[in-house]
């Protein structure tokens, strides 16, 4: 593969694709090229994100490292963060001065009333109406956010779990798409997901595993909206870790969890990958990949779900996703063969955005770096 000005010139056979001189090589011999991964579901509110404005560029690459970059990840979806430091990391990344991935952010989540889950430290926005529900999302957009996030039903200290009216999820949606952005929503249970489906959303950002077994009629009305599923099926098996439930309830949320994701996958629903990485400090996807592949995921699909499904769901199909000629370099280079090992596609050695190495930053490995030749 040939590299020029951040984009693919040329890929091929070796015998095929004439090298330039002068050019600098990296000898990956051995190892596995894909595109560069996304990650559909991560948050930066972790205390360095929320001072990315000020904090050293040499401190924030470190984190940008250490939870993005070293795992692949060179597209990012922010599911909901403080705003404002968002953006400015954003800013600070895509002037050049830190090595970082591509953010689309959704800003501040939106909830019902009194609708903040119990595991948020901040009081959230209150949707109380369909009008102000329309003129929050504008105020949020036109502040530079790129989607609109709701919690449709959340896991509030109270029960039942307040759910987000219908028309309220509408307004949103319609809001939202008439700007051109999409909608995210974070389900909880059947009726977050219902509302979320029948309201019109883009994207859920989780499964539902609280619900049980989905009844057919909601999947395939998924399917059928083009809503795109996050499946995050490791975050449920680290939250009920943590809590040290009985391993029977966690044997139970792992199945349905791999259910509702095998069924949407069956059926031709788009499976985009995501963590929660942010919310959830183990930044490792390695155990995602496994249960993705337990779910009855081949590599092929857990592939897509990491480069050309997000791409087209985002609108970032003509720029990445693909190694191909006239995209955007963006690329991973990992140590093994996922199609024998899936944990191989953590084994990430190399990783380029926009043909600029982001991981591991300079100095470049002797190992991968020699001079070209004709």
């Amino acid at each position: 593969m040939l590299i020029s000005s951040g984009r693919i010139s040329a890929v091929g056979p070796r015998s095929e694709v004439e090298i330039p001189a002068g050019a600098t090589v990296l000898d990956t011999s051995g190892q596995t090229l894909l595109a560069g991964f996304w990650n559909s579901h991560v948050h930066f509110t972790e205390p360095w994100g929320q001072n990315a404005a000020a904090l050293p560029t040499s401190e924030l690459e470190q984190h940008l490292r250490d939870m993005l970059l070293r795992h692949g990840f060179v597209h990012v979806v922010d599911t909901g963060s403080f705003p404002e430091a968002t953006l400015a990391l954003r800013r600070r990344i895509e002037a050049g001065e830190l090595a970082g991935p591509s953010i689309i952010t959704a800003g501040a989540p939106l909830v019902t009333v009194e609708g903040t889950p119990r595991y948020v430290p901040v009081k959230l926005p209150e949707l109380r109406t369909p009008e102000q529900a329309r003129m929050l999302v504008r105020e949020q957009l036109a502040g530079g956010t790129d989607a609109i996030k709701l919690f449709t039903c959340s896991l509030t200290e109270r029960k039942p779990f307040p759910v987000m009216p219908l028309a309220i999820v509408q307004a949103v949606t319609e809001e939202a798409h008439a700007h051109g952005k999409p909608v995210f929503a974070h389900p909880t249970n059947a009726a977050g997901l219902s509302a979320a489906v029948e309201g019109g959303v883009d994207v859920v950002v989780h499964t539902a595993p609280m619900a049980g077994p989905l009844p057919d009629a909601l999947h395939e009305a998924m399917v059928r909206r083009k809503v795109a599923l996050v499946p995050t099926l490791s975050l449920f098996e680290w939250e009920l870790k943590r809590a040290n439930e009985a391993p029977a309830v966690l044997e139970r949320f792992t199945q349905v969890g791999a259910e509702q994701v095998r069924h949407h996958a069956r059926l031709g629903g788009r499976i985009l990958f995501g963590t929660d990485v942010g919310y959830m400090t183990d930044d490792d996807p390695r155990r995602e990949y496994v249960l993705l592949r337990g779910a009855g995921l081949e590599l092929r699909d857990i592939l897509a779900s990491l480069t050309t499904n997000p791409a087209k769901q985002f609108g970032r199909e003509a720029r990445t996703g693909r190694l191909a000629p006239g995209l955007d370099a963006d690329v991973v280079v990992i140590d093994g063969d996922p199609s024998r090992d899936i944990e191989a596609l953590g084994n990430v050695r190399l990783v380029l955005r926009q043909g600029k190495i982001v991981y591991p930053l300079s100095p470049m490995p002797s190992s991968l770096a020699r001079p070209g030749s004709p």
